[in-house]
Parts: C-alpha cells; sequence; structure tokens
C-alpha cells in the first residue's frame, strides 16, 4: 500500500519522495522483527511464557505499530515525522515516537536474556549464543547513545542545512557533513553483525566466549569512532556518490 502511495503521490520532501521514509521504515521494522523471532526460537518455551517476555515483546509490538502508523500519517499530510515540533501536534506526535522507540528498543533484552540464561534444545553452538547475546546488547547500548544524541540535537545534521542536496545515493546520508544516522545505522544491525561476523570467522578462527566479546567489542569501538567522527562534522565516506 506504500509503494502504491507513492507512485500515485509525487509530492516531495527534501528531494525524496514522502512515501520514501515509511516505506524504509516499514521494511526497517519488518527485519527488526524476523531477525528477533529468529533469535527466540533458540529460547526455552518456558522463558517464551513468562509474562515479563510476553509483556515486554506485546509493548513493542504497540510501539513499532504506533511509529509507523505516525511516521506514514506525517508523510500523508506532507510535513517530516523526525525533529517535527513546528505545532503542538506534530510535537506531541515526535514525543510519542520517542517514547516509543525506546519501547520496541527495550525488546531486545528478554530476548538476550533468554539467550543467555535459558537456551532452548535446538542445535546451537556456544559461539553463535554469545553472538547473538553481544549482538542484541550492543544494539540496545549503542542505539540509545545514538538514537539519543539526535533527540538531545533535535537533528541527525551536525554541520548542515536542512535540504541540503548531494545525500549518498541509496541511503540518503549526507556526503559533506556529518549525519549521526550513519552510527544509528551501524548500532541497530550490531544484532546481525555480530552474529555474521562470527559465522564468517568461525572455519578460521575457535572463537569461545573471549573471541566473540573481541568481536564485539570491535564494531562497537568502530561504531563510536563513526560516532565521533560525525559529532565532528565529518561526512562518512564523503567520496562515494
Amino acid at each position: 500500500m506504500l509503494v502504491l502511495a507513492g507512485l500515485l503521490d509525487d509530492r516531495e520532501w527534501h528531494g525524496l519522495t514522502l512515501w520514501t521514509k515509511p516505506i524504509k521504515f516499514a521494511i526497517g521494522f519488518a527485519l527488526y522483527l524476523m531477525s528477533l523471532g529468529c533469535f527466540a526460537a533458540f529460547i526455552d518455551p518456558a522463558w517464551r511464557q513468562r509474562r515479563v517476555f510476553r509483556v515486554a515483546i506485546f509493548a513493542g509490538l504497540l510501539a513499532i505499530a504506533m511509529e509507523q502508523a505516525i511516521i506514514t500519517l506525517q508523510s500523508a499530510r506532507g510535513v517530516g515525522s523526525h525533529f517535527n515540533i513546528a505545532t503542538a501536534f506534530d510535537a506531541a506526535l515526535y514525543s510519542a515516537m520517542g517514547a516509543g522507540s525506546l519501547v520496541l528498543l527495550v525488546m531486545v533484552l528478554p530476548i538476550a536474556w533468554g539467550l543467555a540464561r535459558h537456551p532452548g534444545t535446538q542445535p546451537l553452538s556456544a559461539s553463535m549464543r554469545h553472538a547473538l547475546v553481544a549482538g542484541l546488547l550492543l544494539t540496545f547500548g549503542l542505539t540509545l547513545i545514538t538514537a539519543g544524541t539526535m533527540a538531545v540535537m533535535g537533528s541527525h545534521r551536525v554541520g548542515a542545512l536542512p535540504g541540503t542536496s548531494g545525500a549518498m545515493a541509496w541511503m540518503g546520508w549526507l556526503r559533506h557533513a556529518g549525519d549521526l544516522r550513519v552510527p544509528h545505522f551501524f548500532a541497530t544491525h550490531a544484532m546481525h553483525a555480530i552474529p555474521l561476523a562470527v559465522l564468517m570467522l568461525g572455519p578460521l578462527l575457535r572463537l569461545g566466549q573471549r573471541g566473540v566479546v573481541g568481536v564485539a567489542a570491535i564494531y562497537g569501538a568502530v561504531v563510536l569512532a563513526v560516532f565521533v567522527q560525525a559529532l565532528q562534522g565529518h561526512a562518512f565516506l564523503a567520496f562515494i556518490g
């Protein structure tokens, strides 16, 4: 439906169709939920039936539905959703999105705890279990830092004016100034990057718990370095078009 809306509505926001953002977020939310669902399959079913687990997941699902609804509504109105406090209504929606973002992020914690303390009977190597837990915890911590900074600053731009052209193809990241969406992207995908790195290194190295922690530490350091780079107003991979 969002794709159809984009085809029928040619209005733009900062050089992109108004429906680009809701489509991207819908894809991102779907990937997030599918990933958490796959990870949860390796948790003891009895733990998944615990109230704390079910409440956290249900609250996160409601938050995601609210976030997607607000983003879609604001796009339909022809205005931005993030950092939009132009009116009392816009500010209320943006505040609701901020609260929702925190709730949906908390979803990773009971899954990480379940993987660490209540593993299921499905075959899963110890190193991969450690990788899943580490990735989820990094996603939580790094996303809090990057998203929280953008919320405090009221923008993802550092040293750039709204609507400035020259964004990186596909991702839309700024190529002429700092863009906090870059470290935020890598932060949210730590849950995928760490397990993937451990999977790729598996045939070469026998990674135990310390090895997985080392991989997670390197990834976290890279994300923080990109975060600092953005805060200093420097573009990420500015030479890429």
